[in-house]
């Protein structure tokens, strides 16, 4: 019912009907019963509580009549044990029969016990569950004298601990593990204290430490900073690491043992507080790293005399996986001797660069390479990246690295080896038509000039002119005036011309011939080799061939002249000769091939100790056959009449032999010819 007040209270109401002076009337009582029902309901409210706690902590409950042995079940034993608390009626063989059979005999003798001497007990065993297994449990029993209202009894608990004592066991196997861990592991495991005293040791790092064991470790070392390490400096360093990052740092140390020896070693140390937060000590470990840092220093030197190599190397050096065949890395005389820039080589592949000719060449190769593994001086022809062709050899082998198969490969230039290979052919071919054309030139010369020296005596023995030879004809009766009228008629002059002039065009070869085998005598001077190139121009810009046949104004003339080159030891009438030659021969060679706006580029630089002159055109260009015998005396590439075939072999001849230099020649069919002239700055060079 709600009162006045709006509160609420639990009413027992009884009612009944009565006659009261023949009146029928209801007759009711009222009993406030709230604080019986709020009794029930705390009383509910506890036993829900105590069920809840009983499911919680796994217990279960009963009691023992001992005076009619008679057992009675609570609790969680559903929960706990699998079986209905209910259905186990009987007496203390219920009990019994859920013993382990190796607790059963303890856990009677101790409830015995407790029965005869009416005491409290504590018992730990084992109970089978309902599906067979069993339980860890903890049982707490109190006994309880007979009383007028109860029989003599036994109240207990019994409380399931299988987690804890699996914990505990799980725990002990763990510190077992640790032990067995800590005792005999490869590293060195320490505790600290941060004031610098061992704490705790295993046995390995008390061997590192050149001691025979934990306990003489623990026992001898009593200041670490100056028993183990060599500069206490190094741990008030490591402290100081530790206060800012406790949680870990790891330190490549010096250590000492003993007996003072040094030996390195990697410390990994945390740092721990107590509980005010203090630095209390170091816990960690140290491994002796000696052997693996002498390894590493050894390892360190080779990488970096590899690295030396690999960037030093005047060899160009690519590494590139076998497998993707994509280039990892390649050095400066790679990027020299192909002209792509270090960035645009790596990741792509040689095919992708166009350095082979054609595919084959390249698929020859990783044949090779996979059948053998190593590939020793394959000549081949590759492309620069201008698209000029260079002749490379290369020798590669396939490595490991990081599990990977790759290909390391060393390319050597061989343009400078070819062109001395020519070079020595070339003199050597010198010096042998050297001899055989002096001696040809001697013999020759002789009858040469008798035919010369012949010719011009006709020509003046039978000159009308002359008074001895019109005395001769007026004693044979001839007439001279006549006679000459007569040989002029029939070209007899001009027979005895062409003899003349045969014999000094072949005195002049001869002459040739003889430079072979002579060694000049000129005097050598200092020049300016711009000087020299501009005079050359001139004077084949006043040769009467050049002008009538070639029309040399018609060439563009590109100069290009180093101002910073020095003067040259030379002969400059030489080198005029040697110029006008290479300058006539690209004139010729351009107006043959009706070449569109015919360029002559004469260049003059230095490189390194040598002072270079460059002739180049872009004309039709020298045949490749053609190019290795062009300096060969009698060699020669133009229509009969044109060339004697000795023009290129003198100029080699004075530049190599007079002037210890170098004539070489390189060309691209239909792209032009180049000469290059190369003479040494020094005269003893």
């Amino acid at each position: 019912m709600v009162r006045p007040d709006g509160t609420e209270r639990h009413l027992l109401f009884s009612a009944a009907r009565v006659s009261v002076a023949g009146q029928p009337y209801n007759l009711s009582t009222a009993v406030d019963v709230t604080s019986l029902k709020e009794a029930e309901q705390s009383v509910k409210r506890w036993r829900e509580k105590f069920d809840l706690t009983t499911a919680a902590a796994k217990l279960t409950f009963y009691e023992y009549d001992v005076d009619h042995d008679i057992l009675t079940w609570s609790g969680s034993m559903l929960d706990v044990l699998g079986y209905d608390p209910e259905e186990m009626t009987g007496g203390l063989d219920v009990w019994t029969a859920l013993l382990h059979p190796e607790d059963a005999e303890r856990a009677t003798v101790l409830f015995a016990e407790a029965l005869s001497q009416r005491k409290r007990y504590v018992i730990e065993y084992r109970l089978r569950r309902n599906d067979g297994s069993y339980a860890d449990v903890f049982e707490y029993g109190q006994f309880f004298e007979k009383t007028r209202d109860t029989p003599q009894r036994v109240l207990g608990i019994i409380q399931d601990v299988s987690d804890a004592k699996r914990t505990e066991r799980a725990l002990m196997q763990s510190e077992e593990k640790y032990r067995a861990i800590f005792n005999n592991a490869p590293i060195g495991i320490f505790r600290t204290s941060y004031t610098g005293r061992f704490l705790e040791a295993n046995p390995t790092l008390a061997r590192m430490l050149g001691y025979q064991d934990r306990e003489e470790l623990l026992a001898a070392v009593e200041n670490l900073e100056t028993d183990i390490y060599p500069h206490p400096e190094t741990r008030r360093e490591m402290l100081e690491s530790l206060l800012v990052s406790p949680a870990g740092i790891r330190r490549d140390i010096e250590f000492k043992r003993k007996d003072g020896s040094p030996f390195y070693a990697v410390i990994n140390a945390s740092l721990q507080f107590d509980d005010s937060g203090r630095p209390a000590y170091l816990d960690g470990t140290i491994e002796d790293v000696t052997t693996r840092k002498a390894a590493e220093d050894r390892l360190r030197q080779s990488e970096e005399k590899f690295a030396s190599i690999f960037r030093l190397s005047p060899d160009a050096i690519v590494l590139f996986e076998l497998d993707t065949q994509r280039i990892q890395d390649v050095n400066e005389a790679f990027v020299d001797l192909f002209g792509h820039a270090r960035e645009e080589v790596l990741g792509r592949t040689t095919l992708e660069l166009g350095i082979y000719q054609t595919p084959a060449v390249r698929e020859r190769l990783y044949e090779l390479l996979n059948a053998n593994e190593t590939i020793r001086d394959y000549e081949f022809a590759a492309f620069r990246k201008t698209g000029e062709e260079i002749v490379c050899l290369l020798s590669c082998q396939v490595i490991d690295i990081n599990g990977k198969p790759s290909v390391f490969a060393v390319i050597r230039d061989l343009r400078e080896m070819k062109r001395m290979q020519q070079l020595m052919i070339q003199t050597e071919k010198m010096q042998s038509l050297g001899g055989l054309a002096a001696g040809m030139a001697h013999e020759i010369n002789n009858p040469l000039g008798i035919i010369v020296q012949a010719a011009q005596n006709i020509v003046r023995r039978l000159d009308p002119s002359s008074a001895s030879n019109t005395e001769a004809a007026r004693l044979h009766g001839l007439d001279l005036h006549s006679l000459a009228g007569f040989l002029e008629e029939r070209n007899i002059f001009r027979y005895l011309q062409g003899i003349r002039e045969a014999g000094e065009r072949a005195a002049g070869i001869v002459a040739d011939m003889l430079s072979f085998s002579r060694r000049s005598e000129r005097t050598f001077s200092s020049n300016d080799l711009g000087a020299i190139v501009s005079k050359s121009l001139e004077l084949a810009g006043k040769d009467f061939d050049l002008k009538k046949h070639y029309d040399f104004r018609r060439l563009n003339i590109v100069k290009e002249y180093d101002a910073d080159l020095p003067l040259v030891s030379c002969v400059s009438t030489e080198i005029e000769q040697v110029l006008l030659n290479l300058v006539r021969n690209a004139a010729q060679a351009m107006a043959r091939a009706g070449t569109q706006n015919p360029t002559l580029t004469l260049r003059t630089k230095k490189l390194q100790g040598w002072a270079v002159i460059e002739v180049e055109d872009n004309g039709p260009g020298i045949p490749k056959d053609d190019l290795s015998r062009i300096f060969e005396p009698f060699y020669t590439t133009k229509k009969v009449g044109e060339g004697t075939g000795l023009g290129l072999s003198v100029s080699y001849f004075i530049i190599t032999n007079n002037h210890h230099g170098h004539l070489t020649a390189t060309s691209r069919e239909g792209r032009g010819a180049k000469f290059v002239i190369s003479l040494p700055l020094r005269r003893d060079a």
